[in-house]
């Protein structure tokens, strides 16, 4: 079996600084250029904007990115999306991408607590070449709200018994290696494997890289010598993204 999976952060479609292009699918169209160069065939997107006036009322970022990667590279994608925060109008959140068929098993929203915006967790079943495997994404929140959210995301897959399944998390932790939502994310309820790679930046990079890495993929079910794993030097948002091979 050899599955691309990405995991990226891509800011809303915005420029790395903070700024929106002109046209405002101008990043869109690179990150789907990133996804076919790279030969990816699973997504997940956080921070994933749908009808919103700073990235374009008309525009359902996830729906154009699956469209477009239809057209460039001919082959059927699908996408499940899930909502964080409603902008009025529009909305904020995460989706998964596949070339493979998928279908939707929870849409678990993630309240803010101490944090200023709502995050969410989102699971997905995709079949792959007859294998049946669970991909996820997860956008968690800040000022502690990450050790809370990621508690409460292996508190549902623990209680909807997920325990021996295929199992793919990839998403913006918010928080350091080491950090408690990060053990939170390995340890708790059951064993996760950080599928690396280890200690390298994935959060505005081209300003400093020494900053930390804060963007994950958590597996469950997969030998670690099947994993291959690397940080595309990649800054189109202030997230970079990461690249699982199994």
């Amino acid at each position: 079996m050899c599955i691309s999976i990405l995991t990226w952060n891509i800011k809303a479609g915005q420029n790395k600084e903070g700024s929106y292009p002109i046209i405002k699918t101008k990043n869109l169209n690179r990150i789907v250029d990133v996804i076919k160069d790279n030969k990816i065939s699973i997504v997940c997107l956080q921070e994933v904007d749908a009808y919103t006036l700073r990235s374009g009322i008309s525009i359902h970022q996830a729906e154009y990115i699956a469209n477009r990667l239809s057209l460039v590279t001919g082959r059927a994608w699908n996408f499940e999306y899930i909502v964080s925060k409603n902008m009025k109008p529009g909305y904020f959140g995460n989706a998964i991408l596949s070339c493979y068929p998928i279908k939707a098993c929870l849409k678990i929203p993630l309240p803010r607590i101490k944090g200023k915006e709502d995050r969410s967790f989102l699971l997905t079943n995709i079949n792959v070449n007859n294998l049946s495997i669970y991909v996820g994404t997860f956008h968690l929140g800040l000022r502690g709200d990450q050790t809370i959210q990621a508690q409460q995301i292996k508190n549902v897959l623990n209680n909807h018994n997920y325990l021996n399944k295929k199992m793919i998390l990839g998403g913006d932790l918010n928080a350091k290696e080491s950090s408690e939502a990060y053990y939170m994310m390995i340890d708790e309820g059951f064993h996760m494997i950080d599928a690396g790679p280890k200690g390298i930046c994935t959060i505005e990079c081209y300003d400093n890289y020494n900053n930390p890495k804060i963007d994950f993929f958590f597996v469950r079910g997969f030998s670690t010598h099947e994993l291959k794993c690397r940080v595309l030097t990649i800054d189109i948002s202030d997230h970079r993204p990461i690249q699982l091979m199994v």
